[in-house]
């Protein structure tokens, strides 16, 4: 079944009109090699590794390689412009600027800065604009190679002289760095390359950091406008105190660019793979998982993913279902980021078997009574995706007592000793929120939508001190509930664009006289409407509980680095998704006590999200929920 999942890939990789009928396709039969597919069109190997890169992995029956016609030497890759490209993003309805740098994973500042003038009104419908790329880290790779290369018997630079059909892009793929890099350290040839110039390049094996047992190993991390210690630490999940005595210069100051020095927790295996070990990103009960690995017995997973393959029976219609369907797109980015959940499990040498198979669901049917007698050697199964569909799977499974994990589905009916659902509940969100402000034993003012009865009700029945205003409030009735030398938590439960922006007005207006922060149970297309002015929320410092966290550590980078690597483009939050839930059922299964067991005693973090397991009614349901709060900088943490 997994070939089937990697012709597809390829077939939907390659039905794209950038081909043109120079080029034939090639499906790759049983004992055929690139030498003997090469002689067979009377081209050279090499012709066929130039158009298909990937064939030098080696190829497999049934793939599909382009052939390009005899005489037509491959293209070679076009030099990339100076530039790093940016997305080019047309605006639909509803979509506003914080909903696109979330969408982009870059900041609305950012924005702004890409499109200047062009949207000083506000986004139009139908309107062009650039989405810029994020920090490419170029700034701080070459301060962190000027930083080495100042330290004594070290030299952190290397030198290249051009030569002739040299340009820019073939001299950074050759060692391992980007143009823009190029670019950076040698201005005086952003626009032109001459021949015999000598090319100031970072010797990335000077760079890379230390990875062997015996040692820390460390990142080089750029400090951003804003950021303090106490933050910069919590990132690294390490105290002030170390981060100094790691980073001395700190006791003068921290400085906007300045490079530091930040713990990298990640293995390498002995074959170089990279290994995405997330482990504490935060204080709290959490534990990693990687530290208590127990490597005897071999373990299966099987993965089912709703690819429905019998419906992609042509070239047009996949090629017309990967423009337009986005379920077809979410199962897609679920699979590449289970992938690399896979491979870092093998690279930690972990005895792992996977198997990936076709669900072939939709919201009412699945192939999941047809997979169940081959599932029956699994160790866990994760999916299907709907929750009627891996309600069926764990019920066919019980007997058994084989672990089911719902990866995407909120909702929960019937409940199953095996079937773990990993996406906390709406009511668990919002009792989260509820939770987080007991904690603060704070003044609670509750401003409702006369609409939201059942909301009114939640919030009397968790917090019952909360003073209540029903509507709309006015500046007067507003002051007469906030108390003066406390912090006020204004938790505000409406979706009328015109409550919110009156009520965060208001609110905004009191923040001279009054300790305030807002507080909402989501984020919604009120708070994320033009109107809004983002400004006002950082201002408010508003708090909203969320299933995931925006992560910037180090160790979340280098998931989004080996993605990137892989895919050509920044994980989505779907690929993410699936990183988190293959790579947390992994380790699960590799721990001292049984999956059942570990799963009810130990929460666990990785990229984007917490697995913190409770029975509840004969279920498992995850109650790992962030509260997240808006900051300078139009930026989103963790609150503390």
């Amino acid at each position: 079944m997994k070939y089937l999942v990697v012709l597809f890939f390829s077939l939907a990789l390659l039905s794209t009109s950038a081909y043109a009928q120079d080029y034939k396709k090639h499906t790759v039969a049983k004992g055929e090699t690139v030498a003997s597919i090469a002689k067979q069109y009377k081209v050279t190997p090499y012709d066929i590794y130039r158009i298909n890169p990937d064939a030098k992995n080696g190829i497999k029956e049934n793939a599909t390689l382009l052939i390009p016609a005899p005489g037509k030497e491959a293209a070679a890759p076009k030099e990339k412009p100076t530039k790093v490209a940016n997305t080019i993003h047309e605006v639909t309805a509803k979509e506003t600027l914080y909903s696109l740098s979330k969408k982009y994973n870059v900041t609305v500042d950012d924005i702004q800065k890409a499109n200047g003038d062009a949207i000083k009104d506000g986004l139009k419908v139908g309107q062009q604009i650039i989405i810029p790329i994020k920090g490419s880290g170029v700034a701080a790779q070459v301060k962190a190679a000027e930083k080495e290369d100042a330290k004594k018997d070290s030299n952190a630079y290397i030198y290249h002289v051009v030569e002739a059909g040299e340009t820019k892009y073939s001299i950074a793929r050759k060692h391992g760095i980007t143009v823009q890099l190029i670019e950076d350290l040698n201005p005086k040839v952003k626009d032109t390359l001459p021949l015999g110039y000598n090319l100031k390049l970072v010797d990335n094996s000077v760079m890379k950091p230390d990875t062997t047992p015996e040692t820390k190993s460390y990142t080089q991390y750029a400090v951003q406008p804003k950021e303090t210690i106490y933050s910069i630490s919590k990132k690294a999940g390490i105290s002030e105190e170390q981060l100094i005595a790691m980073n001395p210069e700190l006791k003068n100051g921290l400085k906007d660019g300045m490079v530091l020095q930040l713990p990298l927790e990640k293995a390498v295996s002995t074959n170089g793979d990279i290994v995405v070990t997330l482990g504490k990103g935060a204080p709290g009960s959490v534990t990693d998982l990687t530290k208590t690995l127990k490597k005897s017995g071999k373990k299966e997973i099987a993965i089912l993913l709703p690819f429905n393959m019998a419906r992609l029976e042509s070239d047009t219609l996949r090629k017309h279902m990967l423009r337009s369907d986005r379920f077809l797109n979410m199962t897609l980015d679920f699979y590449a980021g289970a992938l690399i959940a896979i491979d870092s499990a093998k690279a930690l040498g972990l005895p792992l078997k996977v198997r990936i198979m076709d669900s072939k669901e939709t919201k009412n049917t699945s192939d999941v009574n047809g997979l169940a007698a081959s599932l029956g050697s699994a160790n866990a199964v994760i999916g299907p995706f709907f929750q009627g569909n891996v309600e069926n799977a764990a019920a066919l499974l019980a007997s058994k007592n084989i672990p089911v994990i719902s990866p995407l589905s909120k909702d929960k009916s019937k409940p199953y000793s095996n079937l773990f659902n990993s996406i906390p509940s709406n009511e668990t969100i919002r009792m989260a929120m509820m939770t987080y402000l007991k904690s603060k034993d704070a003044n609670v003012i509750a401003i409702v939508d006369p609409k939201k009865s059942a909301a009114r009700d939640f919030i009397r029945a968790n917090y019952p001190s909360a003073r209540f205003i029903d509507g709309t409030p006015t500046d007067a009735i507003l002051r007469t509930h906030l108390v003066k030398d406390r912090m006020n938590y204004v938790f505000l439960e409406t979706e009328n664009t015109g409550m919110v922006l009156t009520a965060t007005k208001l609110l905004a207006a009191a923040l001279p006289d009054y300790k305030i922060q807002l507080v909402v149970p989501e984020l919604t297309d009120a708070l994320e409407n033009d109107e809004m002015p983002m400004d006002r929320l950082v201002k408010l410092k508003m708090l909203y509980p969320s299933v995931t966290r925006d992560n910037n550590t180090p160790q979340a980078a280098i998931f989004a680095k080996v993605f990137k690597e892989k895919n050509g483009i920044m994980p989505s939050q779907f690929a993410t998704r699936g990183f988190d839930v293959t790579f947390d059922t992994i380790l699960r299964l590799f721990q001292e006590e049984d999956f059942a067991e570990g799963i009810a005693s130990k929460a666990s973090e990785q990229v984007e999200n917490k697995f913190s397991y409770t029975s509840q009614n004969g279920g498992n349901y995850n109650t790992g929920v962030y509260i997240m709060q808006y900051d300078e900088g139009l930026t989103v943490k963790q609150a503390e």
